[in-house]
């Protein structure tokens, strides 16, 4: 278990890859056991992670990626891939699975809220696992409130990923 300890959140650099990919395989080990197929999860590779996010960190891109300190948790959020105007988008939040309800994913959040705000967003929306009612209840308490648009994403996997869009105002 993590100690409870002040969060900051900062801007993610080339160094941090390996922890943000063993941070992305860890969770979705104990986040989609159960709700996507276990010989994919049991594929998943850390040093492939490791190479995404350091591609991702090599583009210079609208695209933002930071994470916690202590790094424990991180979020990749940008423009809308929905292309609707005035809305900006989660498209990935994760933290260690021993550190999870002890705010990490609210600051995270939070943050990627504040950077849509400052943008002049009206709202941010993101995708999650329909089946995956432990993160669904985690944004329905941060605001979030699901908009009724459904999707089966393939991006990531060569099965269906039955995803739902959540939404919320930024005031």
């Amino acid at each position: 278990m993590v100690e409870a300890k002040a969060l900051t959140v900062r801007a993610a650099r080339a160094e941090d890859a390996p922890a943000i990919a063993r941070i992305h395989v860890d969770a979705w080990l104990a986040a989609y056991r159960g709700q996507i197929p276990d010989a994919y999860l049991d594929s998943l590779n850390v040093d492939e992670r490791a190479r995404m996010w350091s591609g991702v960190l090599a583009r210079p891109a609208p695209a933002r990626l930071v994470l916690t300190e202590p790094l424990t948790g991180f979020c990749f959020f940008g423009a809308s891939r929905d292309a609707e105007d005035g809305v900006a988008e989660i498209f990935a939040v994760y933290v260690r699975p021993d550190a999870w309800k002890q705010g990490a994913g609210r600051a995270l959040c939070a943050h990627a809220e504040q950077d849509a705000r400052s943008r002049e967003c009206a709202s941010i929306a993101l995708w999650t696992l329909r089946s995956n009612d432990d993160a669904r209840r985690f944004y329905e308490r941060i605001g979030y409130a699901p908009d009724g648009a459904e999707r089966e994403n393939t991006r990531l996997t060569s099965f269906p990923l039955h995803e739902m869009r959540y939404r919320k105002a930024l005031g």
